[in-house]
This record gives C-alpha cells, sequence and structure tokens, in this order.
C-alpha cells in the first residue's frame, strides 16, 4: 500500500496545507482524498480545493527501524 500526498487550499479560512492517504491505487486515493481533507479541517468537502498530488510515497520508500534494533 502506497501513501499519497496532497496538496489543498480551504475557501473559508485561506490555509493551505498537505495531507498524506494510505490507499492502494492513486484512483482510490483520488476518490477519498476530499472527504478526509474535509473530516480533519472540520469542514465541508465542498469547502477544499485546489487538490493535487505532490508526492507518492511506495512501500520500498517507508522503512522504519527502531533505535534497538540494529
Amino acid at each position: 500500500m502506497n501513501s499519497y500526498i496532497y496538496s489543498y487550499h480551504i475557501l473559508s479560512t485561506g490555509e493551505r496545507s498537505r495531507y498524506g492517504i494510505p490507499a492502494s491505487s492513486q484512483e482510490d486515493a483520488d476518490a477519498r482524498i476530499r472527504e478526509a481533507i474535509a473530516d480533519i479541517e472540520f469542514t465541508e468537502p465542498e469547502d477544499v480545493q485546489g487538490i493535487t498530488l505532490d508526492r507518492t510515497i511506495t512501500e520500498d520508500e517507508s522503512f522504519f527501524e527502531c533505535e534497538g534494533c540494529t
């Protein structure tokens, strides 16, 4: 599963930010991102504008190792 990082703009507040969503495909992420952003911003989906895909983080790039594991 990849993470898809999007930039967006909230019309009512003027805020610009980024948000990532895990998904099995970009099409799946594209379909869910507006609702996910509206949920975390406590606003309506229509208030979320200017959504653009900034980056895709593949499973290969998301390797984490704890301090004591090496």
